[in-house]
């Protein structure tokens, strides 16, 4: 694949798979790497041939990062991987040949469920999006990520929004990809309590924005009555990390129900 850049968002990553990912592509494509962490990353990584890193001034999130690398590539494509993506020669190859086949294509969403219902490519919005193939001919100036967004179901609403702007956004069961999901990132409790909220809140938005208020209750509700329920059940057990989780989960909720903006971060 030519005129192709590998595209990163980074927030205090495992130095270890930025490391992979130059040592993946550096000698072939150009990397752009967001740094959405006010910390800047280890030094040495801001010499390194063939790789550029953007050090963002504030974190405005995942879509947000993604946008800012969408604005500034100039090569006719972009890939984008999660840190704790990987894809294998073979499976690049396969790729590359979707490329070349179905050409006026927006995104192509390579398998990281290692499922195949389906042995072609097929059109569809419900799918994650640890690696995205962009065709920026097509896409520019066209649609970007949705920047309320600050954590999770961004992808999602991006292809859904895609498709009703006829942009051809293709699942590829045959290109399969490893994910080893949330291991991109340097854990700790309340970076997982983050990540808790603001799935809560983005599923509320993300059903609210695209299908209506009422349907986004139908699909929110069951779990904020389970929250309710198990929140009290580990206040009564004392399992004070397991009720901070769902405290978290339903404080996301609520701030999207009331129409607050994603604002929780790491203090």
């Amino acid at each position: 694949m030519s005129n192709l850049t590998i595209l990163s968002v980074a927030y205090k990553p495992r130095i270890e798979l930025v490391d992979r990912l130059i040592e993946n592509f550096a000698s072939k494509y150009p990397i752009l790497i967001i740094n959405n962490s006010l910390d800047k990353l280890n030094d040495d990584l801001y010499h390194r041939k063939n790789v550029e890193i953007i050090d963002n001034k504030l974190n405005l999130g995942n879509g947000a990062g993604i946008n800012v690398g969408l604005k500034k590539i100039k090569t006719k494509y972009a890939l984008y991987l999660d840190f704790d993506s990987f894809i294998d020669t073979e499976n690049f190859r396969k790729l590359d040949n979707y490329v070349k086949k179905l050409k006026d294509f927006a995104v192509l969403i390579p398998n990281s469920t290692g499922k195949k219902q389906y042995t072609e490519p097929y059109k569809t919005w419900k799918s994650e999006g640890s690696i995205m193939l962009f065709n920026l001919e097509v896409i520019r100036n066209k649609i970007l990520f949705d920047e309320k967004y600050f954590l999770y179901f961004e992808e999602t609403d991006f292809f859904f929004n895609c498709l009703k702007k006829d942009l051809d956004v293709f699942f590829l069961p045959d290109v399969a990809i490893l994910h080893s999901q949330g291991s991109s990132s340097v854990e700790d409790i309340k970076i997982e309590n983050l990540r808790t909220w603001h799935y809560s809140w983005s599923q509320f938005y993300f059903y609210k924005k695209n299908f209506g208020v009422y349907y986004a209750y139908s699909k929110c509700f069951p779990f904020f009555f389970k929250d309710i329920i198990m929140l009290i059940a580990y206040t009564l057990t004392f399992k004070g990390k397991l009720f901070k989780l769902r405290f978290y989960r339903i404080s996301g909720f609520l701030n999207s129900l009331i129409g607050l903006r994603s604002w929780k971060r790491i203090k």
